[in-house]
């Protein structure tokens, strides 16, 4: 169950399916999570929010690597991802294989090439569901009063605009999953380290970020529905 947890919550901050990922994939591994020079701390992560832009769409690319306990080589996997504030996320992995992954509050599924598709998560199956997909999202869209809930939250700031988040979680089920959640970023999260209880780490960076336009277009929204 602990694995079953953190491989949920990865697939939705990995930005692509882990599960296809292979050991042979180039060994490109993101930098880690930068240093912030800390000037104040305020707390449960209200100086990061303020700093936090709150766009209705983001669109962006994203590199994962995810270091398993007891393999020498990282998974590694590249793509393109959509976040549609109160909508949802839609991934599409390039690398190491082509698939596409969506979030929403309803449900976390992926679908291939060939027009198949499979259904990860589905609050219509049990209302425990559902609690699990609002936290992905949560954890996606750096929705930090939702994260407060269920994480501690430490952040450091720096001069330049940068900061740093460390959520520890307080719930037991998710501490059986996590160790820690790190993010870091400036007006986006730029990048995320997930270290698993058992020793897996995951290793994100979110790239070429941009808000405009400020609206999804027909064909963004489309994927949603």
């Amino acid at each position: 169950m602990r694995r079953g947890l953190a491989t949920r919550l990865g697939l939705a901050l990995a930005l692509g399916l882990t599960a296809l990922a292979s050991p042979r994939a180039p060994a490109a591994v993101p930098a880690p999570v930068p240093a912030a020079t800390p000037v104040r701390a305020v707390g449960e992560g209200e100086g990061v929010r303020a700093r936090l832009a709150q766009p209705v769409v983001l669109r962006g690319q994203f590199e994962q690597s995810k270091r398993l306990e007891g393999f020498r080589q990282p998974l590694v996997s590249r793509g393109d991802f959509l976040l549609v504030r109160d909508r949802g996320v839609a991934w599409d992995t390039r690398e190491p294989f082509a698939s596409t992954t969506l979030l929403t509050r309803e449900r976390l599924l992926t679908r291939l090439p060939d027009g198949s598709q499979r259904v990860l998560l589905d609050a219509a199956d049990s209302p425990g569901m559902a609690a699990v997909n609002a936290l992905l999202l949560a954890l996606v869209a750096g929705d930090l009063p939702a994260l407060a809930e269920r994480f501690a939250l430490d952040e450091t700031l720096a001069a330049d605009g940068s900061w740093r988040l460390v959520l520890t979680p307080d719930e037991t089920g998710l501490r059986q999953a996590f160790t820690r959640i790190t993010l870091a970023g400036d007006r986006f999260v730029r990048d995320v380290v997930i270290e698993e209880a058992g020793g897996d780490v995951t290793t994100l960076r979110f790239l070429a970020l941009s808000d405009a336009p400020a609206a999804p277009t027909p064909d963004e929204a489309a994927r949603f529905d």
